[in-house]
Order: C-alpha cells, then sequence, then structure tokens
C-alpha cells in the first residue's frame, strides 16, 4: 500500500515572539516544525506499512516562500520523518497567504500524480488548528473521510478506524482510497536511533515548487488575545485570608460551599 502523510511546516508556537503592549506576533522570527499530531500521523504509516507493505511517503506543503532559512527547516522536519521510516518526503513550496482552499488543491495535485492509497494527516495543524485540510484535501480527491481516528485495521482494501468523538466512540468501515485524520492518541511516536538519522540523510527529499491557486480568504492580521486580570488582593493572616479568598470564590459563583 502507497500511503501519504500531509504535513505542514508549521510555526513552533512555544517560541512565538509577542509584543504584549500592541499585541502583534512576529511570525519570520519564529522557527517552523513538524506538528506533533503530524508525527502521530507519520509514525502510522509507518506501522501500517510494516504490517502490510508497501511505501510512505511524507507531502510537505510550505508557504513561507523560497527564502534559505525556511527551506532548511523543512528539510530538517522531513529528515527527522524519514528517520522514523518514512520512504521518502515531497517538498511543496508555495507561495505565501495560501489559504486551505489553495493549499487543498495543490496537495490534492500531488497526490494525484502518485500512486497513493491512503493519506494520513493529523487532526489540525501545530499553528492554527483549523482541522480543515484533510476534509479539503478528500474533497478535492472525492475520496471518502474519515477524522478522529484512534486505530486503523487494514485488510485488503478495507479499513475498520475507530474515530473518537466526544462521548463515544465510533468504529467504521471503508474502502481504499481514502482520507484520514488522527488524533495523538492513536500511538507513541517511535524515537529514531542514531543510526536510523544517518540513514534518512541518504533518503530522497524532492523539492518542487508549485503552482499558484488565488486564495479565497486572505488573513489581514493577526493579534494575541489580551486578557485583562482583575488583580484583588487578599491581605491578613493566613486564617483571615483563606475566609476572605472562600468568601469572594463563593461570590464569585466559583464555588459551592455545602454544609
Amino acid at each position: 500500500m502507497d500511503i501519504a502523510v500531509l504535513v505542514k511546516q508549521s510555526l513552533d508556537v512555544q517560541q512565538l515572539v509577542v509584543d504584549r503592549s500592541s499585541g502583534k506576533i512576529y511570525l519570520d522570527e519564529a522557527p517552523t516544525k513538524a506538528g506533533d499530531i503530524e508525527i502521530n500521523a507519520a509514525e502510522e504509516a509507518v506501522r501500517i506499512k510494516e504490517r502490510v507493505g508497501g511505501k510512505a511517503t511524507a507531502i510537505m506543503l510550505s508557504c513561507w516562500g523560497t527564502s534559505g532559512r525556511r527551506i532548511k527547516e523543512a528539510r530538517e522536519s522531513l529528515t527527522r520523518l524519514l528517520a522514523m521510516g518514512l520512504d521518502e518526503a515531497i517538498l511543496l513550496l508555495g507561495s505565501q497567504g495560501m489559504d486551505s482552499y489553495a493549499a487543498s488543491k495543490v496537495i490534492a495535485e500531488e497526490v494525484r500524480a502518485g500512486s497513493y492509497q491512503l493519506v494520513l494527516a493529523g487532526e489540525g495543524s501545530e499553528d492554527n488548528f483549523s482541522g480543515i485540510l484533510p476534509g479539503r484535501v478528500a474533497a478535492e480527491l472525492e475520496w471518502p473521510y474519515v477524522a478522529y481516528a484512534t486505530a486503523i485495521e487494514v485488510s485488503g482494501n478495507e479499513l475498520k478506524v475507530t474515530r473518537s468523538l466526544e462521548d463515544y466512540d465510533e468504529v467504521i468501515s471503508l474502502r481504499l482510497p481514502a482520507v484520514i485524520s488522527v488524533t495523538q492518541e492513536i500511538n507513541q511516536p517511535r524515537i529514531p536511533t542514531v543510526l536510523h538519522i544517518m540513514k534518512a540523510a541518504k533518503k530522497p527529499i524532492v523539492q518542487k515548487e508549485v503552482g499558484s491557486f488565488s486564495p479565497k480568504v486572505k488573513v489581514r492580521e493577526l493579534k494575541t488575545l489580551k486578557v485583562e486580570r482583575r488583580r484583588e488582593i487578599i491581605e491578613g493572616d493566613l486564617d483571615e485570608s483563606l475566609e476572605k479568598l472562600l468568601k469572594f470564590l463563593k461570590s464569585e459563583g466559583l464555588i459551592e460551599v455545602r454544609s
């Protein structure tokens, strides 16, 4: 089975720099990475490949232009996925400002050019977690789509997928080809050994500039949310302070005191 794993070159949100006074987010200064849930998708692709054979390919769409730094970061992320056991990687260089509509067009075009039967993705990306893209790609391909998968079993051309919904798990079956987005609960990604990392450096990463599709939606501005704190100060000795704190929390409806 040939499997494509969709990987977004996401901002590392843990390293974002924010101007607290203006709310401005300095996107260009933040490094990028493959998202954690997309790493779960890559791990699942390797596990399926190990069970049923075939090939697993990472497809990363980079929308950060063609600067050397961003391409270097993308290739480093892909090399990590290759070290986990993926066979090859494709780096698609898109234009800045691509929305999920344009991105799905580009990715679906790349999937059609291959011989994939299964496309795996994370349930959401690391930086905006919209969760839209896998469904859009499936719509472009006219393939069935299953979201929030926590287990995937393959039997010939049949898939048995367990998906986690809010209050219950649902087990469904479908035929290939298909697009499936996974959650972090589906597996524990392996940590590549030094030997695997060295071998990954020799695996192919095909780099392509992709066609331009006009976005339907343009992001005009990004700002952080301002959270105003009450700055309530409770003074007194320990017993007095605790009594005041409990009284305050009760008055705010945050706790309920039962006799």
